[in-house]
C-alpha cells in the first residue's frame, strides 16, 4: 500500500463493512478539508469554537482578524464566511468582505496585506432605500479557510 492511504472495505450507510479491499488517497481527502474554522461573536468578542487558530483580534467595528496555529503554505488559500442574517427597511443585507488586497497581477495592493499566518475580514450591512451601508459587529460569523498548509 502506498503512502498517505488506508485500506478498507465497502462502509455501507449502516456502518456495515463488507466486500473486497479498496484503498483511497488520503492526501485527495486532506486537500479537500477546511484547514481552519472559527464560529465568532463579535458582539461579545467571543469565538465559540476554532480550530487551527491562536487568537482572533477586534480591530474596530466590523473589522477582525485571525491569525492561523499552522500557516498556510503560500498566499493563494480559500476564505468563505456569512454573517447573521439582519436586513431592516432602514439596512438592506447583511455581508462579510474577506480583505485579499491582491490587484488583477496577484501583487499586493493597498490595505491589509496578505498573510500566510492570518486574514482579515469585515463585515457589513448593506445600503437600503432609506439607509446608507455601513460596517458593524454581527452576532454570529463563521468562517472557513482552505488550502494547502506549509
Amino acid at each position: 500500500m502506498a503512502n498517505g492511504t488506508i485500506a478498507f472495505d465497502t462502509l455501507s450507510t449502516s456502518g456495515q463493512i463488507s466486500g473486497t479491499a479498496k484503498s483511497v488517497d488520503t492526501d485527495n481527502i486532506a486537500h479537500g478539508c477546511a484547514k481552519h474554522t472559527t464560529m465568532y461573536n463579535q458582539d461579545a468578542n467571543l469565538v465559540k469554537a476554532s480550530f487551527n487558530q491562536t487568537s482572533i483580534t477586534d480591530t474596530s467595528a466590523g473589522l477582525f482578524t485571525t491569525t492561523f496555529t499552522s500557516v498556510f503554505g503560500n498566499l493563494h488559500y480559500i476564505s468563505s464566511g456569512i454573517v447573521e442574517y439582519g436586513a431592516t427597511a432602514a439596512r438592506g443585507t447583511n455581508g462579510i468582505g474577506i480583505q485579499t488586497q491582491l490587484n488583477s497581477s496577484d501583487a499586493l495592493a493597498g490595505g491589509d496585506a496578505l498573510a500566510t499566518g492570518s486574514r482579515s475580514y469585515l463585515t457589513k450591512y448593506g445600503s437600503s432605500a432609506s439607509s446608507d451601508g455601513g460596517v458593524e459587529d454581527f452576532g454570529v460569523v463563521p468562517i472557513m479557510n482552505t488550502g494547502d498548509l506549509a
